[in-house]
């Protein structure tokens, strides 16, 4: 009977998610590199285990069931079908040749594919490095090349019928496989893929290329990773095995140089650099063309400091790089996200498109994001975006921490854990310090804010259990989203904006307008709108100047004068 609730939620509670919200095709995350060596829309030979469509089969599992509660029966029916994997299988399969995998009878759904293709190498192709696999997928994948695994997601089963264990989302993901002795041959080599559905769909799919490439270069990066008053941190992924330069300097001429030796995980640390200087660098890594950019190191103590901040981006992507855009036109200081900066966390596919966008962004603006529900999954989000270390014993996958930019204090909530007496205890001392510093202005962010009037109308443990101390301690400002609109207001005793407007579909307001119901919760709101955004806060001696900015730039409404609190 677990099996059945488990496939209910599953395909039946679907309805209930937001879509993918993309506002653009997807595509590729990052232009290919290489010779095509097989090509989408290229033939293979399938071989499918099917059965039952799921609408009768899940009726035989309910009535099977009962039949086990009352004793008629052992076993409830098997809602997965029946079947093994091909006799030959990754080397061979029987069959002719199909660009597609084959339909499944009407009262069938296929519930694994397995698939071989071919591709020949001659002694041109010698020296081959690296190997792009493309896919587009749904749900869980394997790859084998020449007999050997080379890729593995979503499949902790290895039962012929097992359902893959996420769903997959629409955006093409690429995995970089170093060529190792012997995994190619010169004459035949044998692709092989075996693909399983979710429980949110009734069969799999899939697109596919494979190109093969003698360079290596840059996979990901360079993000600038930490800055400060003379020092900075740039860190850049690369293919295995490769050196990376970094030329900096703060003219015209990059006239310094560090080195990093071969890896795939590069790390530079620079020093002894000029205070509220512009820094210039490129990074040199294979074939990648170098390209340059600019960062400046931290603003000093009662200089004026700007933050841009949105969130909710999903998968809104043109909407996202307009707003990367418009924010790269501003002098910002740091870069603040109030999360799901991606659809699905478990999702690499996602990532990697949303790197491809914030690439020029990350490299020469400090990003400090909350942790939004829909980016968890990925295996260490601390790594994936470069993160401040966390208090000690924070646990593990939870993402709570603060950084100081000069004498402006900002602390990014994890509202995946308000639950958690150590992030409530951490932030009282956390805040208490940063005022006996005497900062000159606390910024807090997190995902699920206390008060919206959105579709989730705030979180009742943000305002019972951190509302209180945020307000004790005089915080300037909450920013937070989960709700994909803008609203501005102050309530028991803190100001906030929620700002998640990055792309994902936009919310209306529920409650306390013309047409709605009265709200439950008093939040003081101020304004609203339901519209794409992104904010600037320009921190200065005595107060906060809060505009918020439509994709193309124009101001969503007046921009808003907060002072600072002063004890």
């Amino acid at each position: 009977m677990r099996v059945l609730l488990f496939l209910l939620i599953g395909l039946f509670g679907a309805a209930n998610v937001a879509a993918a919200e993309p506002d653009e095709p997807a595509a590729e995350p990052t232009t290919p590199r290489g010779a095509v060596l097989v090509a989408t829309g290229a033939p293979w030979r399938w071989q499918v285990i099917t059965a039952p469509s799921l609408a009768p089969q899940l009726g035989a599992l309910a009535v099977s069931g009962l039949d086990v509660v009352a004793g008629r029966s052992t076993a409830p029916a098997s809602v997965l079908g029946h079947g093994a994997v091909p006799g030959r299988w990754p080397y061979d399969i029987d069959g002719d040749p199909l660009r597609v995998i084959p339909a499944p009878a009407p009262d069938q759904r296929i519930a694994a594919a397995f698939g071989v293709t071919t591709f020949s190498l001659t002694a041109a192709d010698q020296g081959l490095a690296m190997l792009e696999l493309r896919l587009r997928y749904e749900d869980g994948v394997a790859a084998w090349l020449n007999g050997v695994e080379v890729v593995r997601e979503a499949l902790r089963s290895r039962a012929p019928t097992a359902l893959a264990d996420r769903p997959h989302g629409p955006e093409w993901e690429t995995f970089y496989l170093p060529v190792a002795p012997g995994l190619l041959r010169l004459g035949r080599n044998v692709l092989a893929i075996e693909i399983h559905p979710s429980a949110r769909h009734t069969g799999p799919s899939l697109e596919l290329e494979l190109r093969g490439r003698r360079d290596r270069g840059i996979v990901r990066g360079p993000v600038l990773a930490d800055v400060a008053a003379t020092s900075a941190r740039i860190v850049v992924d690369t293919d295995p095995d490769l050196e990376a330069v970094l030329e900096w300097g703060t003219g015209a001429v990059l006239d310094r140089k560090e080195r990093s030796p071969a890896g795939s995980h590069h790390t530079f640390s620079l020093t002894g650099l000029p205070e509220r200087a512009q820094i210039r660098y490129r990074v040199h890594a294979g074939v990648t063309p170098p390209q340059t950019y600019a960062f400046h190191t931290m603003p000093g103590a009662g200089d004026v400091i700007r933050i841009g901040i949105y969130g909710d981006v999903r998968g809104g992507h043109a909407t996202h790089r307009a707003l990367v855009e418009q924010m790269l036109a501003e002098p910002l200081d740091l870069v603040g996200v109030t999360g799901d900066m991606v659809l699905r966390g478990a999702d690499q596919a996602d990532w990697q498109r949303f790197f491809a966008i914030t690439q020029p962004l990350l490299a020469q603006v400090r990003y400090l994001p909350a942790i939004g529900n829909h980016d968890l999954g990925a295996r260490n989000l601390r790594d994936v975006l470069v993160l401040p270390p966390g208090p000690p014993g924070r646990p593990d996958g939870t993402y709570w921490y603060s950084y100081d930019l000069a004498d402006v204090h900002i602390v990014a909530l994890d509202s995946n854990a308000y639950e958690l007496v150590d992030q409530a205890t951490w932030l009282e001392a956390d805040l208490a310090a940063a005022r006996a510093r005497k900062v000159r202005s606390i910024i807090v962010l997190t995902h699920d804010g206390p008060y919206s009037r959105g579709y989730h109308r705030g979180n009742v443990d943000a305002r019972a259990r951190y509302v209180p101390i945020l307000a004790k301690h005089h915080v300037d400002l909450v920013l937070s989203g989960h709700d994909h609109l803008y609203q501005r207001g102050e309530a028991d005793g803190i100001r906030y904006v929620v700002s998640g407007g990055g792309g994902a579909s936009l919310y209306a307001i529920t409650c306390g307008v013309r047409g709605k119901p009265s709200c439950a919760v008093d939040d003081g709101m101020q304004a609203s709108a339901r519209e794409h955004h992104f904010l600037v806060l320009t921190i200065g001696a005595s107060a906060i100047e809060l505009c918020a900015r439509r994709p193309d730039g124009r101001l969503l409404e007046a921009c808003t004068r907060l002072p600072l609190w002063r004890g």
